[in-house]
């Protein structure tokens, strides 16, 4: 097994790579649903994408190098610093939980390279597990999982659907708690209004607090960095001016900006009014990525997972996070789910000439009802 080591500069420059694949993934997100909340962890979907990526060959392995910042890296050098990235899980700080979780589900029958399972084994610390895809109760056995890792927060990230097809299940799960360093009164937490991103206004518990913050202002927006427990972990906050709107600011949130931001906090007295809030969001990533990555991210290239022409069909995502006076509860999942080959082909089926129907029970396999249509017109 893989022995975590120090951040050095490797570990640095694949952060940096998954900022940057982080910001242009939320970014496109929100521009292609702007008037919906987009919460989602990055982090996330950049393990369980170097996962699938250990399995990758040819022009699919060039393409997620491309879209992940990969690029110069070699596999042993990726899994190693992903294994160091996943060590940071222990020993945070008291008042700070932090849980990292892997697994690889193989379809019953399916023999994966032994190479392959044993990278995920050793570098991402996951659990293997053979399922039958096509069982009724698949999809539950892995969101039970899911739920398992994620506190209870992510209690259905995959669906039978979804699932009776697939020959390998890839799955990423985070949580995160942390306490503020500075908690919240509750009593003087208020309503007052939201002014939400349509002009309109809506009544919203708001907590405020008084302290030294890391604060950073520009003539477009307000930042301020609100630490958990010992302040190894924060919360950080960007406030648009009110003549430079979200969808200004999403433009200008890059990995290069961000970097740059970083070093401008400066330990300021001030004060925070935050809203308290709660938000779920859940989304297939596949377009996005191939938006941002080209049709190769979808690929057919696994060989090296050594289970026959595989392609991912899917790349679910989901989130939970809660903000209060407290502090922060947050978690999400990824599901990379492969499938048989290419697609099928498209069909047409025009139903004009006399027909068979069945209507049955998929659970028991009982036939309810059955006909034979010659006339559909007929009374």
């Amino acid at each position: 097994m893989h022995v975590p080591n120090v951040i050095n500069t490797d570990s640095n420059k694949l952060i940096v790579a998954n900022n940057n694949f982080g910001f242009r993934l939320l970014s496109w997100l929100a521009e292609h649903d702007p008037r919906k909340n987009v919460f989602i962890s990055s982090f996330s979907v950049a393990i369980a994408l170097a996962m699938t990526y250990s399995g990758a060959e040819g022009n699919t392995k060039k393409a997620l190098a491309e879209l992940l910042g990969l690029t110069g890296f070699g596999l042993q050098q990726i899994n190693e610093v992903n294994a160091d990235l996943m060590s940071m899980q222990y020993g945070i700080d008291p008042k700070v939980q932090l849980a990292i979780a892997n697994s690889i589900w193989v379809r019953i029958g399916t023999t994966p390279s032994p190479d392959f399972i044993q990278q995920i084994k050793d570098y991402y610390a996951g659990e293997v597990a053979s399922l039958d895809f096509g069982h009724p109760d698949a999809a539950d056995t892995i969101n039970k999982w899911v739920a398992d890792k994620t506190r209870e927060k992510i209690r259905e990230l995959v669906t039978p659907p979804l699932v009776s097809p697939a020959i390998l299940i890839l799955i990423n799960a985070i949580y995160f708690k942390g306490i503020w360093a500075n908690q919240f009164d509750k009593e003087m937490t208020a309503e007052r209004d939201f002014h939400r991103f349509d002009g309109s206004r809506k009544p919203c518990p708001m907590m405020s607090r008084s302290g030294h913050y890391d604060y950073y202002e520009t003539n477009e927006f307000q930042a301020v960095s609100s630490p958990y427990g010992a302040g190894r972990i924060s919360m950080y906050i960007f406030l648009p001016k009110p003549t430079y709107s979200i969808g200004d600011f999403q433009k200008v949130l890059t990995s290069k900006n961000w970097q740059k931001w970083m070093c401008r906090f400066d330990n300021t007295k001030g004060d925070i009014t935050l809203p308290r809030f709660r938000i779920e969001y859940g989304q297939d990533l596949l377009e996005g990525l191939m938006a941002l990555g080209g049709d190769e991210i979808a690929g057919v290239d696994f060989a090296g997972m050594g289970a026959g022409p595989l392609r991912i069909s899917n790349v679910v995502h989901k989130t939970v996070v809660e903000v209060n006076e407290e502090g922060t509860e947050a978690a999400a999942a990824t599901a990379v789910i492969m499938v048989k080959g290419m697609p099928p082909e498209p069909f047409t089926l025009t139903v004009d000439r006399p027909f068979f129907t069945a209507i049955r029970d998929n659970t028991t396999g009982a036939v309810l009802f059955t006909g034979f249509i010659l006339d559909p017109t007929q009374a």
